[in-house]
């Protein structure tokens, strides 16, 4: 497993500043229940699951990386990237008015340090077929011409790739990701989709004449979370999980690797699962040596367990010579803020 800062690749795709008024989500009728209308409305069902694979970047390449897309509402899934303290990477898919149409579109965005950042894209293409689904999403304001996702579903896998400008022409698009995973786990989706029966054809927020006074006219970014017309506060069906870590003496100066997943990865007895760690993480995130609690947000109710460890052969993975803590089971409820306990004290 490499797992590494993934944010500067993926923050490439968003660039400068805007403003725009916070705005209401949109209430359930029967006019917004169409999804034969919807151009790319299968992309929300294609994409949930727990996709696991490798990613390629222009900052380097990753030969272990995940995305853990759940529904969050009727027509809204979710993911995001946890690198550490103020710093993640979010991508979700949603239904929205749009151009006073309803559209799939997408919030790329996150926090970067004290940096907040968020890009709307829209899908502007679908291809279907029996054996290959391809998607295509352009900066909402800029189209292709600023930055675009392709996404592709193939022999079931997911290959998706982000591209973006320098220029503002993308006469050579720049390749900033290509993931390529499986879909190792669908059925942690599950609960969330029969919860939202999902997808529903239901707009989940009103984007009309929302990109208006830009500072940049190529791009619907925002740089304050206040400005953001779909922020984190609008969002439903998420929660944030605070972790106290009590280190042994011999790791107080260390930073840490925190793993979230579904299954147990190391028992009390400091004996290692290595295949639920290819295969049952759904969140890798960095502790800094002066951390001694971690929140991490944006997460989907659930059962977790908890597991922290100094990686001090920098392998990635709890092997012996580290310092780790037994994996704690949590369960996260939804639309709160859970607390829990780790103890980092077991020699591998």
């Amino acid at each position: 497993m490499h797992i590494s800062n993934f944010l500067w690749s993926f923050f490439c795709l968003i660039m400068l500043f805007t403003n725009c008024e916070q705005i209401e989500p949109i209430e359930d009728d029967d006019t917004n229940n169409n999804s034969e209308t919807i151009v790319g409305f299968n992309l929300l069902k294609e994409i949930s699951g727990h996709w696991v694979g490798s990613n390629e970047t222009a900052f380097g390449n990753y030969d272990w990386f995940a995305f853990d897309y759940r529904p969050i509402s009727s027509s809204h899934a979710h993911a995001i990237y946890e690198g550490g303290t103020a710093q993640n990477i979010i991508t979700s898919f949603f239904i929205a008015d749009f151009e006073d149409e309803q559209k799939v579109m997408a919030r790329n965005g996150g926090w970067l340090g004290p940096q907040y950042r968020a890009t709307y894209f829209v899908l502007d293409m679908a291809e279907e077929t029996t054996t290959e689904k391809y998607y295509r999403l352009v900066d909402a304001v800029g189209g292709e011409n600023r930055a675009y996702m392709e996404i592709r579903f193939k022999n079931d896998s997911l290959f998706f790739n982000a591209y973006k400008d320098n220029s503002g022409s993308l006469d050579a698009p720049i390749v900033h990701m290509q993931f390529k995973g499986s879909n190792y786990n669908p059925n942690y989706a599950t609960s969330a989709i029969n919860l939202f029966d999902f997808p529903q054809a239901i707009s989940e927020v009103n984007l009309n004449n929302q990109f208006n006074n830009l500072v940049d006219p190529d791009s619907a970014l925002f740089l304050e979370e206040s400005q953001d017309p779909f922020p984190k506060s609008m969002h439903g069906f998420i929660s944030d999980l605070n972790i106290t870590v009590n280190r042994a003496a011999s790791i107080n100066n260390e930073n840490l690797l925190l793993y979230l997943s579904k299954a147990p990865l190391i028992d009390s007895d400091g004996n290692i699962n290595l295949g639920n760690i290819n295969t049952q993480v759904v969140r890798t995130i960095t502790v800094a040596s002066n951390e001694s609690e971690y929140t991490t947000t944006y997460l989907h109710p659930d059962n977790y367990y908890i597991t922290i460890f100094a990686d001090r052969d920098g392998n990635f993975y709890p092997s012996s010579g580290d310092v780790a803590s037994s994996s704690t089971l949590v369960e996260v409820t939804n639309d709160s803020l859970v607390t829990a306990v780790s103890e980092v004290n077991i020699a591998l």
